[in-house]
């Protein structure tokens, strides 16, 4: 078998070559000429492309030769990339191939001898990229390495949101990083130390020869391989990526002949990152970090974020509040798969729920009810938040305005998430019960029916709400109405006393029908009773089954109107005969029942003052019923 490097042939069955110890090709596949075919007429047709936009790049590009800032950044880093494409493409034809090396990974004998490959007394330069955001805050860590002229291979994920990156080498300092390589899209940049000493003795770093094995060193612990083969694949930005042996998943730098090829990114990237042949090393960067946060981070929702998160010690929890909801309003500048955790919007979202409790606690409640209102709800799109919100609500705008945020932006937020959400439903509920509760206390009979059919509408088999209608029905004397909800369904076992109850008291309604009911409480020896006297003064009576007349003060004879000049009579009163004007009433109206014609004595009783007395003289037009226990006295019209 013929080695691909020196041309020697070896006898069938090695696997390194006899002369210069390259790996060599176990198996050929049946179709290995059919893909030869194939791969160079995907290769001849990427670089026809490739010399077409450059030598008609003014035509397609008409605009680059006029702006003399970021398009002319643009065209060189454009052209530079077309120059190493041509150069990859040349060297693909040469071999198509594809080579597998090996792998060994060198004994632990010493961290030194991990980051201290010399060559003329240079040697690796690891050390810590702090990354910073506009307001001072530390947002990203990393290790890095530096090579020759100052250069940092830095994966742009990592560096997203910050306007301060700084490079902490191990053995001290501090070096500001202020630009490099880098265009829109790009995954890894090159980047350059503001200023360069001659006293870090770095390695050089240069272009990466595939058919030679590389090395790798680690930048987080002491591991380190030789002899790895590896695959080239597509070229990214001004890198070319490649597949990297599965043991490598740590940050580090790859080498070949004891200077700087390649970089891998751990957690980062799952790839690696080559300089290209033939690609120069000697360059100057024309993009800037504060470029790079324009184009990726500045005017989204991720930099408002931000910035509420730098506000938590300087300003109120409703200021921060009040950015956070104008992230929220703004379009997201990072993908999810490249947004930091703390900057997602479930995080956000919790540190909002904490603002939005701690406001409400504090007496503020009415402020997070306007400012969290149905659009800033419905463009989170947050349950949870809602939740908090809708408490608020009741407490400072009542069960209507909270059980329609509810229906509106509830509903909106359970569409778009596909699936009930018990939590929302059970406080929907309870709303509606505790809103028909307060309004049965209330005798409310016409919000009371509204309020009803609605909670209904959402919740038929609800058997409290059922209930509490069966109620507004006894509230409003309909017990036939009240018997048929009541009877209309069946009751779980938690039910059944309100039930009998709510039984009880239609079958009194019932047998009260036509009848004058005085209520009072039970085991009282004094009933009173309101009557309205010619529909002119409403009348307080004390009822007295053992008295004979009716009377009434001199204050309701004289706003009666009635004539009190007439002679006086002696009447018997429980201290005592007294003499008493007598007067005529026309009409005495009691829970809707009116007698007629009464003569009434003005009396004004000195243990009773302003109250009237109700005698036989008018209870005698009844049959009475009088139930001390139950506190109540039945007057049934003869």
């Amino acid at each position: 078998m013929k080695c691909s490097v020196c041309d020697k042939e070896n006898e069938s069955g090695r696997t390194h070559c006899e002369r210069c110890g390259t790996a060599l090709t176990q198996e050929m596949r049946r179709d290995e000429s059919q893909n030869r075919k194939v791969l160079i007429a995907l290769t001849l047709l990427l670089f026809s492309v490739a010399a077409f936009a450059y030598f008609f790049r003014g035509a397609i590009f008409p605009d680059a030769q006029k702006s003399p800032s970021m398009a002319v950044i643009e065209r060189e880093q454009y052209e530079k990339r077309v120059a190493e494409l041509e150069a990859q493409l040349k060297s693909a034809r040469l071999d198509l191939e594809t080579v597998t090396g090996s792998e060994q990974e060198v004994p632990d004998e010493s961290d030194e001898s991990l980051l201290q490959t010399q060559n003329e007394g240079k040697s690796v330069i690891a050390g810590w990229v702090l990354i910073r955001d506009p307001w001072g805050s530390q947002i990203g860590k990393f290790r890095s390495g530096l090579s020759g002229n100052g250069w940092l291979a830095l994966p742009a994920r990592a560096c997203l949101g910050g306007t301060r990156w700084t490079f902490y080498p191990d053995n001290g300092g501090e070096h500001e990083i202020s630009g490099g390589l880098w265009i829109q899209g790009d995954r890894v940049g090159l980047w350059q130390l503001s200023e360069i000493k001659d006293d870090m003795n770095r390695l050089d770093f240069a272009s990466w020869n595939r058919r030679v094995p590389v090395s790798w060193v680690s930048l987080e612990s002491t591991r380190k391989y030789e002899s790895i083969q590896l695959q080239p694949g597509l070229a990214e930005g001004f890198f070319i990526a490649v597949s990297l042996p599965h043991r490598i998943n740590e940050i580090g730098m790859f080498m070949q002949d004891d200077k700087i090829v390649g970089w891998s990114f751990g957690s980062w990237l799952a790839k690696g990152y080559m300089w290209p042949p033939q690609a120069r090393t000697d360059m100057e960067y024309k993009t800037w970090v504060k470029y790079f946060y324009d184009m990726t981070f500045a005017h989204g929702r991720e930099e408002k974020f931000t910035k509420a998160l730098a506000m938590k010690k300087s300003h109120s929890g409703l200021e921060q509040l009040a950015v956070f909801i104008e992230g929220f309003q703004l379009q997201p500048r990072l993908s999810v798969e490249d947004t930091p955790d703390y900057l997602l919007p479930e995080e956000i979202i919790k540190k909002m729920r904490v603002l939005v409790t701690n406001a409400v606690h504090n007496g503020e409640g009415s402020t997070i009810v306007e400012m969290m209102n149905s659009q800033v709800l419905k463009g989170i799109g947050d349950v949870n938040l809602l939740l908090d919100v809708v408490r608020a609500i009741v407490v400072d705008r009542g069960y209507e305005a909270a059980i329609r945020e509810i229906e509106d932006s509830g509903r909106l937020i359970v569409r778009k998430l596909g699936e009930s959400v018990p939590a929302l439903d059970k406080l929907h509920l309870r709303y509606y019960q505790d809103w028909l509760q307060s309004l049965v206390a209330d005798s409310a009979l016409d919000e009371g029916w509204q309020t009803f059919n609605a909670a209904k509408s959402f919740f038929p088999d609800d058997p409290a709400v059922h209930l509490l209608g069966v109620e507004l029905a006894l509230l409003g004397g309909d017990w036939m109405e009240a018997e048929r909800l009541l009877y209309m369904r069946d009751y779980p076992p938690a039910f059944q006393d309100r039930f009998q109850l709510l039984a009880h008291s239609i079958t009194e309604m019932k047998g009260e029908e036509g009848k004058i009911v005085i209520r009072f409480p039970p085991g009282s020896p004094r009933v009173t009773v309101t009557t309205s006297i010619n529909g002119i003064v409403n009348q307080e009576f004390l009822v007295d089954t053992g008295a004979t007349n009716v009377t009434i003060p001199s204050s309701t004879a004289e706003a009666l109107g009635l004539n009190t000049a007439g002679p006086q009579r002696r009447i018997a009163t429980a201290g005592g005969f007294v003499n008493a004007r007598e007067v005529m009433i026309n009409e005495i109206e009691m829970n809707g029942w009116v007698e007629y014609d009464i003569r009434a004595y003005v009396l004004d009783m000195p243990d009773h003052s302003g109250m009237g007395l109700l005698g036989l003289s008018y209870l005698g037009r009844f049959q009475m019923d009088l139930n001390p226990d139950q506190g109540t006295l039945l007057l049934k019209p003869r």
